[in-house]
């Protein structure tokens, strides 16, 4: 998925609330402000959303001399999660299709997205997941099933902070030995990176690895040889978030995008509702000629 104008405002949206959250001094923030303009007036608009906000954080971690600015914000939301999880576990336990429930939770924890919701706020995040396994989930939830159930080798893409604890309800549901679990390979905005896995139990549950790269994403050509070569040998791909969205969606892979479209552009370009749960199946989506999921579009409510 290309970039496109809409874009803009929220990559500078994301510059202004990081500096805030850092209480950056005013001169300081003019300054910043004014090198993330430069950068954005040499925008390649045929590259991923995520390879730009990459180039953005990067400039603000050197210009403020932070080595990873929401250290404590992804602290606070896994500690949320993690004080959640038992009752989580509770609930898709007792779900009448446990693949579903754990699914609609793993998705909710995509809210847990600092990029995206540059306010976020605990309570905002206890009612995505509160009000999870009340709404409703777009797309087919038996062939993902079969898809699990077929497949000798799961990739599992990793998103954020927090979002992580709630990915281990899904992880403790697919088959043992064949799951590696992958997160970014350097800070950025709030994503997950190993040892907030590790704290999660993740590396009790599947492989873990790191993809090599700091991008909000999963941009392949700038991702480790190993990372790479468990791309290549999966059989099916699991991708949580906007960001790996928008990195693989126009990738020839069998993939499972399980995510929240949380803003108009990547909303637009799926062809569904702002706030729409989605399970999308890379290769569906692709013989339709990236045409929206019958199923998202058919079920999306306004």
């Amino acid at each position: 998925m290309r970039t496109y104008e809409e874009c803009l405002p929220c990559f500078r949206r994301q510059a202004h609330s990081q500096l805030a959250m850092m209480q950056v001094d005013e001169a300081t923030t003019a300054a910043v402000m004014a090198a993330v303009e430069q950068q954005l007036e040499q925008l390649d608009y045929h590259l991923s959303p995520p390879a730009m906000a990459r180039e953005i954080h990067r400039l603000i971690r050197r210009l403020c001399n932070v080595a990873d600015p929401y250290a404590a914000q992804k602290r606070r939301y896994q500690q949320l999660a993690l004080a959640l999880l038992p009752q989580l576990r509770q609930q898709v336990a007792s779900a009448a299709n446990p693949l579903l429930a754990a699914v609609k939770l793993a998705i909710a924890g995509n809210s847990i997205d600092m990029g995206v919701y540059h306010e976020l706020t605990e309570q905002q995040a206890l009612d995505a997941i509160g009000q999870a396994l009340e709404q409703p989930l777009h797309g087919d939830i038996d062939a993902f099933a079969t898809a699990i159930q077929q497949a000798q080798s799961i990739l599992y893409l990793g998103d954020n902070a927090g979002e992580v604890v709630l990915d281990t309800l899904l992880l403790r549901l697919l088959p043992p030995g064949r799951v590696t679990f992958a997160v970014r390979g350097a800070a950025i905005i709030n994503d997950a990176l190993r040892a907030d896995a590790v704290e999660a139990g993740i590396d009790k549950l599947a492989t873990l690895i790191d993809n090599g790269n700091d991008a909000p994403g999963t941009i392949l050509e700038q991702c480790s040889a190993e990372f790479c070569r468990c791309f290549a040998a999966a059989d099916l791909i699991i991708a949580k978030g906007q960001g790996n969205y928008e990195t693989l969606s126009d990738h020839d892979a069998n993939i499972y995008f399980l995510l929240k479209a949380k803003c108009p552009v990547v909303a637009g370009n799926i062809g569904c509702a702002i706030g729409t749960s989605l399970l999308l199946h890379r290769h569906k989506f692709c013989d339709l000629n990236h045409k929206p999921d019958p199923i998202a579009k058919e079920q999306a409510t306004p």
